[in-house]
């Protein structure tokens, strides 16, 4: 789902070839053009533009702050895209904001280029956390002794999305950090490492993720994160929303929404589960919109 993005409405012919081709242009790293956020009928307060990556708690959050803006009365589109992709589009104005920009390591690289042309709204989870991620009946605790299991762990660590900024820590940071950089990274996404964690927990095996805090699989299995003494990974991380350049100035209300939103673990992890049992993310959303009155009334004041 890298880098991908989801059009509405009818093309004819013409324009569906063109579109093909511009999306080629953005999967081969060129970023997200103007042309490619489609032009729709907007409701009486206008249209939100709302990118996230294919994370499960993006995904989450994304999908509850389209709920909100819909009954304050926005249209709202979302976008799938690529991390770098997304930093590039929102800091160029074609998308208005996101709510998972992972600082202050995680995406530092990201946040580093595009920081003079996006506005940082808030942090809208404060106890993010990504690691090596084992089950808890691995017997070890730390990064430090992970180069001494090799033949447990297969020499290797399953990753996700190759554009993901923890990918990219991982490799270039911990691994070498803790001798293990001849050991493979293995490419997939946030799905495919939970399956591979799952077959391999439900066989007792040995296995290494790169996972992260919040996530549904916290709640589904038991696991830890091996200690990073080291801090490879940094001391630690927010989920921050980012808008685009004068969103304040151009979308008052959409702006100060967003200054205040923000989730708990406990909200976090009850939509990330549902969801991943089976529910729609639309459908999680309503449900906790309706139930969250009071939080919901304070977020759109």
């Amino acid at each position: 789902m890298e880098g991908f993005i989801i059009f509405k409405g009818k093309l004819n012919r013409v324009l569906y070839l063109f579109f093909i081709i511009v999306l080629s242009i953005s999967l081969t790293g060129c970023g997200l053009l103007e042309s490619q956020i489609p032009k729709t009928n907007d409701r009486s307060k206008g249209k939100v533009k709302i990118g996230y990556v294919q994370w499960a708690s993006a995904e989450a959050s994304s999908h509850i702050v389209k709920e909100v803006l819909e009954k304050m009365g926005y249209y709202v589109e979302l976008y799938i895209l690529q991390t770098g992709i997304l930093y590039q589009a929102t800091s160029q104005g074609n998308v208005d904001v996101f709510v998972c920009s992972w600082l202050p390591d995680t995406d530092k690289n990201y946040w580093k280029k595009h920081k003079d042309s996006l506005v940082e709204l808030n942090d809208n989870y404060r106890s993010a956390q990504i690691g090596i991620v084992v089950p808890k009946y691995v017997e070890i605790n730390s990064m430090k002794e992970i180069k001494d299991y090799e033949d447990k762990f297969g020499k290797r660590i399953i990753g996700i999305d190759p554009g993901a900024a923890q990918m990219e820590v991982t490799e270039e940071k911990v691994m070498p950090n803790y001798g293990i950089e001849n050991w493979i990274l293995e490419e997939s996404s946030g799905a495919a490492m939970t399956a591979e964690l799952e077959r391999a927990i439900e066989k007792k095996e040995w296995i290494a993720v790169t996972g992260w805090k919040p996530h549904w699989m916290w709640s589904k299995w038991d696991l830890k994160f091996l200690q990073d003494p080291d801090l490879a990974m940094g001391k630690g991380e927010c989920i921050k929303t980012m808008g685009r350049p004068n969103i304040k100035e151009d979308m008052p209300e959409v702006a100060r929404f967003f200054e205040k939103y923000e989730l708990n673990t406990e909200d976090f992890s009850s939509v990330m589960l549902k969801i991943q049992n089976g529910q729609s993310p639309e459908d999680v959303a309503k449900e906790f919109v309706e139930s969250h009155s009071e939080l919901v009334k304070y977020w759109a004041s």
